[in-house]
């Protein structure tokens, strides 16, 4: 049995389901539109922020509390799996997002959780970034279906100080990533108790014929993207509604979250 199946058995994603709800007012709309995993398994597409990838240890800490069943696996960047905290991610059973990883998941019966932004995502100039097609093609080799996910609240509770020192960029970030021309330094203390809510979108099943060619598969991943960029805007607009439903909340809110730096 994995560490990480022995998690799953101790609880630990109740427990940490629990934590979330309380300590960043966590909430998930769209519930209706999850899958079971009796009935099928499938690949949640998210967006993603920041280094810490805390909106994937909350996201699968929720699954993994309504559907304790699901096989649940991540792809994540190889640097993570291959770096020096590696074995913490090959204990949860990460692996690296190559499309036959994924193929091989997904044919396997497991549960496939992938955000296409990659590292790009870090990138605090835009609020989305490029999505890449990777995660297609590998429906193209297993066709599953896609439960697209938007989430609103983590870059609140982890701001960052942004620095475009030449010598940081060139050290730390130009490794990850030749483009970036900043460096991110998080701001104390992290993670705030700010709230963070999950938007589920309706299951999007494509056929073969709509990922035939390149010019569908160009196509289809700008469509999914833009869904999710609607989901992360429709989880914006419900966490807005509901810090501001209450005086207090509204003001903490303004005291705690954190906001961009530069320097």
């Amino acid at each position: 049995m994995s560490i990480m199946d022995k998690m799953v058995q101790a609880g630990v994603p109740r427990y940490l389901h629990e934590f979330s709800r309380k300590y960043f007012q966590m909430e998930v709309t769209g519930e209706e539109n999850l899958i079971n995993s009796a009935e099928s398994n499938c690949m949640f597409v998210m967006n993603h922020t920041a280094f810490f990838g805390l909106e994937v240890y909350l996201w699968a800490s929720y699954l993994l509390t309504v559907d304790p069943d699901q096989k649940l696996k991540t792809l994540v960047w190889s640097g993570f799996t291959n770096g020096p905290a590696g074995m913490w991610f090959r204990a949860l059973q990460c692996k690296p997002a190559k499309i036959q990883n994924g193929i091989d998941l997904l044919k396997s019966g497991n549960s496939v959780l992938i955000m296409p932004e990659g590292v790009g995502a870090t990138d605090v100039r835009n609020r989305f970034n490029h999505f890449h097609t990777g995660f297609l093609r590998m429906v193209q080799g297993h066709p599953v279906p896609i439960i697209p996910i938007g989430f609103y609240g983590v870059d609140q509770s982890i701001p960052w100080f942004v620095s475009h020192n030449k010598w940081l960029v060139e050290k730390i970030m130009k490794p990850v990533d030749p483009t970036f021309d900043f460096m991110l330094i998080p701001k104390l203390p992290v993670f705030r108790p700010t709230k963070i809510v999950f938007k589920i979108g309706k299951p999007i099943h494509l056929t073969q014929e709509e990922l035939n060619t390149e010019e569908k598969i160009q196509q289809k991943t700008l469509d999914i993207q833009h869904t999710i960029e609607k989901l992360v805007d429709d989880a914006e607009h419900y966490r807005e509604n509901v810090v501001n439903q209450s005086p207090v909340n509204k003001i903490f809110h303004k005291l705690l979250q954190g906001h961009l730096t530069y320097f």
